[in-house]
């Protein structure tokens, strides 16, 4: 059996249809037949799917209230990345923009300018998918998941290599969950995450237990 440990932006790129990275995440699922996480990508999960759920419908909802009164009759992604530069905090502002492109092409296709009742469909039938769906697309990522065993070894030691390539906290704690996971599994296990940081970071590590470390690049969109 293929086995993966799936770091949390796997999953939240699979939860999420208005996310970039989303068709390289259903192409990970295509390619084992056996995935883990640990209690670290679980409260990760938690709190990175509240933030992003909140902080899409909320931009969702005012710019369907904004087209209440539609200034024009054609609309085009440049419009929408300018309503997010006016209307969004800047704490808000990098994850509504990651998500206008994959919204334009999950709703609204390959057309370059949309007119308004189109626009406005989109934007129902979308957050008609964020208030319904994503809980049930959570679930059912949740129903195919394996818990590995909590780790008890601190690994002192990678945990500061890993510090030193510039790998944050959180993601050094779920490479060492995997790394943990791994050096105890039957099978061989692949490490798969979509984040840079944390891809440099175990790849450069040639002891990790890993049978190989898997980044966005190893993936296809198709």
């Amino acid at each position: 059996m293929n086995t993966a440990f799936l770091d949390t932006n796997i999953i939240i790129s699979w939860i999420f249809l208005i996310n970039s990275l989303h068709p390289k995440s259903v192409d990970v699922f295509k390619s084992y037949s056996q995935f883990f996480w640990s209690s670290s990508v679980v409260k990760e999960l938690e709190k990175k799917f509240n933030v992003k759920s909140k902080n899409l419908i909320r931009f969702f909802l005012d710019l369907q209230k904004f087209l209440e009164n539609p200034e024009k009759d054609l609309y085009s992604i440049s419009d929408l990345i300018d309503f997010a530069n006016e209307h969004c905090s800047k704490q808000l502002l990098d994850e509504v923009k990651s998500s206008v492109k994959p919204f334009w092409s999950e709703y609204l296709g390959i057309q370059s300018r949309i007119p308004f009742f189109d626009m406005k469909n989109a934007i129902d039938f979308c957050l008609n998918d964020l208030l319904l769906n994503l809980d049930i697309n959570k679930r059912g990522i949740e129903e195919i998941m394996q818990l590995s065993p909590q780790r008890n070894n601190d690994y002192s030691q990678i945990d500061a290599m890993l510090e030193s390539f510039g790998v944050h906290e959180e993601d050094r704690k779920i490479i060492l969950d995997g790394h943990d996971f791994a050096c105890f599994s039957t099978q061989p296990v692949d490490f798969v995450t979509f984040d840079d940081d944390c891809f440099n970071g175990a790849k450069n590590l040639d002891f990790l237990c890993f049978n190989s470390v898997k980044g966005k690049y190893d993936f296809t969109a198709s």
